[in-house]
């Protein structure tokens, strides 16, 4: 604990890996609350409403002296959240109801090498030795680990496609507005954007949407556990973990979200865990490992 508070980066390292861990486990979350009568959107809906009052009360008992942004930085982390984190979440989860998860899974993971060269394209940061290995190996993990291909339809890949390329814009951008504000305002306006796009959709949507929020308490315990554990914290630990790191280390740590997200459906939901699963575990984190490895030798952070 000493090392991680000691060195920035091993710090941003740290957070990431919390972030992907949590992120990782708001399928197993998701799944809980379709048990127990929820929809996609009353889920997601539910989640982004209780997330944001989460990080209001959050940053009132935290950040007390902490003012709003000017209209301009405020408008830019909201649209963060009600285009950025509002449509790869609905896409995505939408996608997941017709298309085999490792075909997803597979698809997603070309995420961290769009990042990385949006970075290389938008921001002049050109990637490292270090991160090309990394992605390299982090993408034949996910790729093993997915297993066995099933069939998808074509709509539903792309939707999956869009999902990758668009969440790789948000991460870039997110990187250039979010060290505007406190960490913790920046979460609470990007919650409120995704919760208010969400709200709109929710009265705007045609009725063969379903719109069912969960009908037990268990549901809606899996809900609370999706807006604290798989949205408020790996969000903030993202957002802070990138402000130190960069964007290219970010988006080759987060390739361990689907490595957490196998773990899950092990412990919770009883799926198997298969060879293939274990080796390209095995890669993703070697990769994961040796990023730690050269950022604990690193004491500099690297500018957005």
């Amino acid at each position: 604990m000493y090392l991680v508070r000691k060195n920035p980066n091993l710090l941003g390292v740290a957070l990431i890996l919390v972030s992907s861990i949590g992120f990782g486990l708001s399928p197993t979350f998701a799944n809980f609350a379709y048990d127990n009568g929820a929809s996609v959107v009353g889920t997601l809906l539910a989640r982004f409403v209780v997330a944001t009052v989460l990080m209001l009360a959050v940053r009132k008992l935290f950040s007390r002296d902490a003012t709003w942004p000017k209209p301009m930085i405020f408008a830019k982390l909201f649209l963060l959240g009600a285009f950025g984190y509002f449509i790869a979440t609905l896409l995505y989860f939408t996608a997941l109801k017709n298309i085999d998860s490792g075909l997803a899974i597979i698809i997603v993971s070309c995420g961290p090498v769009i990042v990385v060269l949006l970075s290389w394209w938008l921001l002049g940061t050109k990637p490292s030795r270090i991160i090309v290995v990394c992605l390299f190996s982090t993408f034949i993990g996910v790729v093993i680990a997915a297993g066995q291909v099933g069939s998808g339809d074509t709509f539903s890949i792309v939707l999956v496609l869009i999902v990758a390329v668009e969440y790789s814009f948000y991460v870039v951008f997110s990187s250039q507005v979010l060290p505007q504000v406190d960490l913790l305002t920046g979460v609470t306006i990007v919650m409120f954007g995704a919760a208010s796009s969400f709200v709109i959709y929710y009265f705007a949507a045609p009725s063969s949407v379903p719109m069912d929020f969960p009908k037990t308490i268990n549901g809606w315990i899996s809900v609370l556990m999706l807006a604290a554990v798989a949205t408020v914290i790996p969000t903030a630990c993202l957002y802070a973990g990138m402000k130190l790191i960069g964007t290219g280390k970010t988006a080759v740590l987060q390739t361990f979200e689907p490595v957490s997200s196998i773990i899950a459906g092990v412990v919770f939901l009883g799926e198997p865990l298969t060879t293939p699963r274990v080796i390209g575990a095995v890669f993703v984190i070697g990769a994961v490992a040796l990023l730690a490895a050269s950022e604990s030798r690193n004491g500099s952070s690297i500018a957005h």
